[in-house]
């Protein structure tokens, strides 16, 4: 198959990451893949570093006729059958490309479960230039239905994100707990992401305070973004500078998964939250919050513990009970690494995505035989 991501973001992020992925696991399945996008964007650069094929244009108005037909003339020369579009922009733009060229699969997909606007132009892009829906959770699923009734529900298919899970398993090849001189008995629990108020930050940092107050504790924290001087301040004013540790941006975080006995992420609201499939892969007991794809991926009190959103109290007790019971998070941490193998693999993810995109193809052709 020759299949075409867009994007128009500027900024890189969770989906960016996922479309890399994406197209480097379709390529080595043998389809030809392309990216188009923004030029000097960081998705832009490290796809072409992958190796993938990619195409720059300066993206103007959602209906640009130049951008319109700038896209259209590139999905013709390169004989595209699958387009697969990361925002609503793209998908007007990209879509009506694609409706100039015939005969062209369009697939918008949804990573976050904001609703859908009941406007009129959201309704012709959605009833009109896509072809299909591909959504990375059920919750984000419902909320594409919750304001669009009149969206046809069987036209949406729920595609969870995976994970190459082989880089998280075996023993840790860094001693980060004897480089951070954390005592072996202490419960070490660890955050990865981007340091920004969604994340539960400041929700985190009380819960720890609270639960390191009755029992010896280290917090690990992997991430850039721009609380990171108000940590510090958190952690100065509270007297926690040997108890919480800000690492910056990690490029193993497998090796601090493996440190790590207890992994949170206490966001207020989130895409998919792929780092708590990464640690389930490690084997690790996970505790997040109960908003968007969370309860989906953690089976609470079976993977780890889902307490309510920005509930510091409720945090504490959950890491207060993985910390005093080193068995039952052990057990967890075993059931995670299973629910990933059987639920959340790259493999499994490009097996779904090939099994729709040849679905679709097939039917396009028969609905052009049939005109």
């Amino acid at each position: 198959m020759r299949i075409m991501f867009v994007n128009s973001i500027q900024m890189f992020g969770g989906g960016e990451i996922w479309m890399l992925r994406t197209l480097d696991g379709l390529a080595r399945r043998g389809h030809d893949v392309f990216l188009l996008c923004r030029p000097g964007t960081e998705l832009a650069r490290r796809a072409e570093k992958m190796g993938i094929q990619v195409f720059t244009i300066r993206i103007r108005g959602d209906f640009d006729p130049f951008t319109i037909w700038q896209t259209a003339r590139l999905l013709r020369r390169l004989k595209i059958q699958i387009v697969l579009t990361n925002m609503d922009k793209e998908l007007r733009f990209a879509g009506i490309g694609a409706k100039l060229v015939g005969g062209i699969v369009v697939i918008p997909r949804r990573g976050i479960d904001y609703p859908l606007k009941n406007k009129i132009q959201y309704r012709f892009s959605y009833n009109r230039l896509a072809d299909h829906l591909l959504a990375n959770s059920r919750a984000t699923r419902q909320a594409l239905l919750q304001n669009a009734p009149w969206l046809d529900p069987d036209r949406i298919t729920v595609i969870y994100n995976g994970i190459d899970p082989a880089p998280f398993f075996g023993p840790a090849l860094r001693d980060i707990r004897s480089e951070l001189g954390i005592p072996a008995d202490d419960a070490v629990f660890g955050f990865v992401g981007q340091l920004d108020e969604r994340k539960g930050i400041f929700c985190l940092l009380n819960a720890f305070k609270m639960a390191a107050s009755q029992y010896p504790a280290r917090l690990l924290l992997a991430g850039e973004g721009p609380m990171e001087a108000e940590i510090l301040c958190f952690i100065k004013e509270n007297g926690l500078a040997d108890r919480v540790f800000l690492l910056g941006f990690m490029n193993d975080v497998s090796e601090l998964y493996k440190n790590m006995d207890v992994f949170i992420l206490p966001s207020l609201w989130e895409g998919f939250g792929i780092v708590l499939i990464e640690a389930m892969a490690a084997g690790k007991p996970v505790v997040t919050t109960a908003v968007s794809s969370m309860p989906e991926i953690v089976q609470h009190e079976k993977t780890g513990l889902v307490v309510p959103v920005n509930n510091a109290h409720d945090l504490a007790d959950a890491l207060l009970k993985l910390m005093k019971d080193r068995h039952l998070a052990r057990r967890m941490g075993e059931k995670g690494r299973n629910r990933v193998l059987q639920l959340f693999t790259m493999e499994k993810m490009l097996d779904s995505l090939e099994q729709l995109f040849e679905k679709l193809l097939e039917r396009k052709h028969e609905h052009m035989v049939s005109d």
